[in-house]
């Protein structure tokens, strides 16, 4: 079992961002204070968004994903405390130098990368790895040592197909999804365990019920704005 430290950090964060929303809003509706003041540091929340992907295991665009985030929102923070002075309409290409940028290491990734997975005991090739960002992929896996892997959804979609894969007990599948969709076919012998943070989202297992069965495929992560669905 793979170290759960970073998603629990993930699950305690967005936690405490909701409850201080919540004691904001209950204070501007008993006149102690203007939200208002506070809502416009909004930014603050992409910085957060950002340093999350940096503790979250085995997540190669995960820190791309994260830098970007955090310059991103740290340039819109500053902008909103008045000390620096960044006008949208002077710097509006920077979103299209970023989205190509995004676009450009995605690719390089996977340069050269088979569309599936070979079916051996090798770990490396055990291991799913999945980046769609601006664009939507299908990956097939045949592995029968079917590890878990990693799952990335940015603006865009994927579809994974492990029906002619198979586990030994236990695999685990790290998910991100940020305003993007997936899906998920798997064997009819498989449990699944959904341990994710929707947010806006939603992750939904709609497989036939299999408990009596010691293979377990594990989906954890954070799908904001985006869903995921798993199907047999």
């Amino acid at each position: 079992m793979r170290n759960d430290s970073g998603f629990a950090a993930v699950r305690l964060v967005f936690g405490l961002l909701i409850l201080s929303v919540g004691v904001l809003f209950l204070l501007g509706n008993m006149e102690i204070l203007n939200p208002n003041h506070y809502l416009r540091l909004w930014p603050a929340l992409l910085i957060v968004l950002g340093l999350l992907q940096f503790i979250r295991p085995h997540r190669r665009t995960g820190y791309i994903l994260g830098s970007i985030l955090v310059i991103v929102g740290s340039v819109m923070l500053l902008n909103r405390l008045y000390i620096i002075h960044v006008s949208f309409r002077d710097y509006w290409p920077l979103i299209l130098i970023v989205v190509g940028v995004m676009m450009v290491l995605n690719h390089a990734i996977f340069w050269g990368r088979s569309d599936s997975c070979a079916g051996n005991a090798e770990k490396a090739e055990s291991f799913l790895k999945v980046s769609s960002i601006l664009s939507g992929l299908r990956r097939k896996c045949g592995s029968r040592d079917f590890r878990g892997g990693d799952l990335t959804a940015v603006m865009g979609g994927f579809e994974i197909d492990l029906r002619e894969a198979d586990i030994d007990k236990e695999a685990v599948m790290d998910l991100f999804i940020l305003m993007g969709g997936g899906e998920i076919r798997v064997p009819d012998d498989w449990y699944i365990v959904i341990d994710c943070l929707p947010i806006l989202g939603a992750v939904e297992d709609k497989t036939r019920p299999q408990k009596n069965t010691e293979k377990r495929l594990i989906i954890r992560g954070t799908a904001i704005m985006g869903g995921m669905e798993i199907r047999n």
